[in-house]
């Protein structure tokens, strides 16, 4: 019996310590989608910045499709939904003749803070973004390498 009753009480310490190692380290994670229409832009100029790990996908769409994913450590998800609202993730659409223009709408994001029991916590921000594009366009490979994150992206109509 003494036994028994030891064992739950170690138990329960372990689980208490699982519990607040969890809550230390709580990831919040969302995915951000936008749709453009490019109707018959013979150049796509995509400025993305702050957003790591860039991919470039085709599809037989007739629309560029953002995926963001987003994921935010020792953030409330009322907090990342706030940032979401805000258009920290967000981009916007300018024209300019034939060409198209995508860009972030947040060109300088301010650190991510969390106030835990009285006291100002940073959070850790990542976030992934899938640029999905009509197999229409051409792409430079070379512009989507991790080393050109905040350069423009240009697409180009393929010849007929």
């Amino acid at each position: 019996m003494f036994f028994k009753r030891k064992m739950a009480g170690c138990l329960g310490v372990v689980f208490g310590c699982m519990l607040s190692v969890s809550n230390a380290s709580a990831q919040m994670e969302r995915t951000v989608y936008q749709i453009f229409a490019v109707d018959s832009a013979e150049t796509v100029v995509i400025d993305m910045v702050n957003f790591i790990y860039p991919e470039v996908h085709f599809w037989a769409g007739t629309s560029i499709l953002t995926e963001v994913h987003v994921q935010v450590w020792d953030a409330s998800p009322e907090r990342v939904d706030t940032l979401i609202s805000q258009g920290r993730y967000a981009f916007e659409m300018e024209r300019q003749g034939s060409t198209l223009r995508i860009y972030s709408k947040t060109r300088r994001r301010e650190p991510i803070y969390m106030f835990r029991q009285g006291q100002k916590k940073a959070c850790l921000e990542q976030t992934v973004i899938k640029v999905f594009v009509p197999d229409i366009y051409e792409v430079d490979p070379a512009e989507w390498r991790p080393d050109r994150v905040d350069k423009p992206k240009t697409l180009r109509l393929k010849a007929p």
